[in-house]
């Protein structure tokens, strides 16, 4: 199991337990179980693996490696669950002699470097005592205390490069987080980011050169996509969308990357610094007058570049509402679609007409009459859109995503 002739037997797995009852006490529950019983969610090859599935392997090095854990021990979050596979992870890397580092996920993400595990014990249950005792004097007192929220907000990408920095290739990493940051270059709180496509991300990441170097990195996500009051709680799609685009960076930083799906719903821990609220797409409202969107990242939104609806059901379920008020009148609409300034004129008046066309084919269906509907492509040129290029005309993943929409023009309210 390691490089000094140490072996950990199941019977001596008791010994870590005792040390995860004193975790748990304060907020932690470090199970005492194989990796194999954690759901997890690998990702080493394919481009867009579907979040909603689950698979009993993981990319993570089981053998002796350097292992960083950062945990977002802050307001808004679940009181974190540290996932099974940790015990073996820290078991592996510490009788190895494999550096060990704890990383505080706040505003501020800080560093903990104890000293690698080391023993002059010659036998096995000495050298078992001995790994027990450095958990206990080492690893447990900064979990216990010193890994909670100290500064306002949350800065998951920093703590993702710190990581990094920490391991370095071969290397195993661990983020116990919702995934929602809340300051710097990918802060949830702007409109439109929760839901943005991954690969907007990435090339936003990389066009500021601020995707982390993950090369040759193991990396598990667990507990994104989860959130504590008064965060409000994340839907299937939202919570897929976040851990999309976090297994997007990591991939494209060279990382590889699994997801543990275990659901994690207790409250937060109290009295830590606070963190701003991302507030979720809400569902339109309609009313037998006026102007509405439907956005891209609400219920009725696409599949990336394409006009096919990324939640059929959800779509369905909003456009019924806008029909039922559009049957108590026989006023007639205009269905308008808007588009990101990325890709061609051509390309983006063809795309937005498409998408109007959808939600005009789904009305349609819902007993509307084609005969009272007008669609529009628009592309980028809607008077609403906001500006979604920075500085170099690089695409603004949240504003763009604001401006994929189409809108429903109805007479003016009187």
């Amino acid at each position: 199991m390691d490089q000094m002739g140490f072996s950990v037997t199941r019977s001596r797995i008791s010994d870590l337990s005792q040390v995860s009852r004193s975790i748990r006490s304060d907020f932690l529950r470090l199970l005492a179980c194989v990796a194999l019983a954690t759901p997890l969610l690998s990702a080493c090859g394919s481009s867009n693996p579907p979040v909603t599935s689950s698979f009993a392997g993981t990319c993570l090095r089981h053998k002796a490696a350097p292992l960083a854990l950062a945990i977002g021990a802050r307001s808004n979050v679940p009181t974190e669950t540290l996932p099974p596979v940790i015990t073996s992870l820290l078991q592996s890397a510490a009788a190895g002699g494999q550096p060990i580092s704890l990383i505080r996920i706040d505003g501020q993400p800080k560093v903990f470097s104890p000293p690698s595990f080391s023993t002059d014990a010659q036998n096995g249950p000495a050298r078992q005592q001995a790994l027990t005792n450095y958990i206990n004097g080492e690893i447990s007192p900064i979990l216990q205390g010193k890994i909670h929220a100290q500064a306002p907000e949350a800065d998951v990408l920093t703590s993702l490069d710190l990581a990094a920095s920490a391991v370095g290739p071969g290397g195993n990493i661990v983020i116990v987080d919702s995934g929602l940051q809340t300051t710097g270059v990918l802060n949830y709180t702007q409109s439109g980011l929760l839901m943005a496509p991954p690969a907007d991300v990435v090339r936003f990441l990389r066009q500021k050169n601020l995707l982390p170097d993950l090369n040759g990195r193991h990396v598990l996500l667990a507990g994104f996509g989860y959130t504590a009051a008064p965060q409000p709680i994340l839907n299937e799609a939202q919570r897929n969308s976040v851990i999309k685009q976090w297994m997007a960076v990591i991939k494209a930083g060279g990382g590889c990357v699994s997801v543990d799906l275990t659901p994690d719903t207790t409250a937060d821990l109290p009295n830590l610094p606070q963190v701003a609220i991302v507030t979720p797409p809400p569902t339109p409202a309609f009313s037998n007058c006026g102007t509405f969107a439907l956005e891209d990242a609400s219920t009725v939104g696409f599949v990336d570049g394409k006009a096919s609806f990324r939640d059929p059901g959800a779509a369905t379920t909003t456009l019924q509402k806008l029909a039922d008020k559009l049957k108590q009148g026989s006023e007639h609409i205009t269905l308008i679609g808007g588009t990101s300034s990325e890709g061609s004129e051509a390309l983006n008046n063809s795309l937005s007409k498409s998408r109007a066309e959808a939600v005009e084919t789904i009305l349609v269906s819902m007993g509307i009459s084609m005969s009272r509907i007008t669609i529009k492509g628009d592309g980028s040129h809607w008077p609403g859109r906001v500006n979604d290029l920075g500085p170099g005309g690089v695409l603004l993943p949240a504003q763009a995503e604001q401006d994929r929409e189409v809108i429903v023009q109805l007479p003016r309210c009187q």
